[in-house]
C-alpha cells in the first residue's frame, strides 16, 4: 500500500458519520449515485465552517450526502439545492431536516441547472458546491463565478475526472475540456486555485476580495 493509499485509509477510519449521513449514503449507492467520500465530506464541512459561510448553493444534490457535510460545517446557513430529479431532492431534504436544519434555510429547488442558474441571485453565495457533472462543468463554472462574491469559493467535484486529467493519453472532449479551464483559471489573477487530488480531483476556486 502506498503512502497516498494509507493515508486516506487512516483519515477515512478517524471520520465518524452520523446514522443520518450513512443512510443517505447508502440511498446514493442504491439509486447508482456516486456520493462523495467522508474524507472529501468533512474537507467541505471544513470549508464552510472556516469561510463562515451563510449562503451556499449545491448543484446536483442528489439525495443529500454532500448537503449533509455542508450543513455539518455551517449549521445555521442558508442552502440552496438544485437538482433535476424531483425524487432525489424530497431524501435529500428528508435528512437534512431529520439532522436539524430549519426549513426556513432550506431551499429545494428542482430542474436543470442551465435553467436555473441563470436566475440566482448575482453575488449572493459565500461557496458554490458543483457536482460531478462533467460535460456542464465549463457553463457551470461561468455562473458560479456570477454567483459567488468576492471572498467567496467554489468548489468542483470530481474535477479531475476520475484520474483522466492527468493521463496525457486521455484526450476526450470532457477531459480535454478539463485541462483547458484549469490552464484558463490559473492564468486569472483575481482568482485563486487549488486542486486536491482525492476522490476523483476536488478543484477550489476563491474570488480574490
Amino acid at each position: 500500500m502506498s503512502e497516498l493509499d494509507r493515508n486516506a485509509r487512516f483519515i477515512e477510519e478517524r471520520i465518524d458519520e452520523s446514522d443520518i449521513q450513512r443512510d443517505a449514503r447508502q440511498h446514493a449507492l442504491e439509486l447508482g449515485l456516486r456520493p462523495v467520500s467522508a474524507a472529501t465530506g468533512a474537507h467541505l464541512a471544513f470549508l464552510a465552517a472556516a469561510s463562515g459561510a451563510r449562503t451556499i448553493i449545491e448543484v446536483g444534490t442528489g439525495v443529500g450526502v454532500t448537503s449533509l457535510w455542508l450543513r455539518r460545517g455551517a449549521p445555521t446557513a442558508t442552502l440552496t439545492a438544485i437538482d433535476d430529479e424531483p425524487e432525489h431532492l424530497a431524501l435529500a431534504k428528508r435528512s437534512l431536516l431529520s439532522q436539524g436544519a430549519r426549513p426556513a434555510t432550506l431551499r429545494m429547488i428542482p430542474g436543470r441547472p442551465a435553467d436555473l442558474l441563470p436566475r440566482m441571485t448575482e453575488a449572493g453565495y459565500d461557496l458554490v458546491v458543483l457536482g460531478d457533472d462533467l460535460a456542464h462543468v465549463a457553463a457551470h463554472l461561468q455562473h458560479a463565478l456570477r454567483l459567488v462574491r468576492p471572498g467567496g469559493t467554489i468548489v468542483v467535484l470530481n474535477a479531475l475526472n476520475g484520474g483522466r486529467v492527468s493521463d496525457p493519453a486521455r484526450r476526450d472532449p470532457i477531459t480535454s475540456g478539463i485541462r483547458a479551464l484549469l490552464r484558463e483559471f490559473e492564468l486569472q489573477p483575481d482568482l485563486a486555485l487549488s486542486v486536491l487530488p482525492g476522490d476523483g480531483g476536488l478543484l477550489q476556486i476563491t474570488k480574490r476580495a
